[in-house]
């Protein structure tokens, strides 16, 4: 895969087991952050903990200072037990307040 002009690589993980799609993370890292576009997780492996995994593998992988995500309020509550912080972005879509997540990769 060829860097785009801006310096960021486009980069998707998937989790399989026996074959079956388990889960996706799609994200594109940069130099100074690395941007977390999505995260889902095949209902019938929900609530065993794979989207920590695949947060963490990010955590881990990472050369930026800075992994940064938006959420909704259902999700809220997940990347703050990842470690993240929150930020009210208010109502940027009508009737639907979104939310900025930042984890600040210290130990790089």
């Amino acid at each position: 895969m060829s860097e785009n002009p801006y310096g960021s690589r486009p980069q998707i993980t998937a989790k399989r087991s026996s074959k079956r799609l388990r889960g996706i993370i799609g994200l594109i890292r940069g130099e100074l952050e690395t941007e977390l576009k999505h995260i889902a997780i095949h209902p019938e492996f929900r609530m065993q903990g794979l989207g920590s995994k695949l947060i963490e593998y990010v955590i881990k992988s990472t050369r930026s200072n800075k992994i940064i995500a938006e959420t909704d309020k259902d999700g809220v509550n997940f990347y703050i037990k990842m470690g993240f912080e929150i930020t009210s972005l208010r109502e940027k879509y009508p009737g639907v307040e979104r939310f900025r997540c930042e984890y600040s990769n210290n130990h790089l």
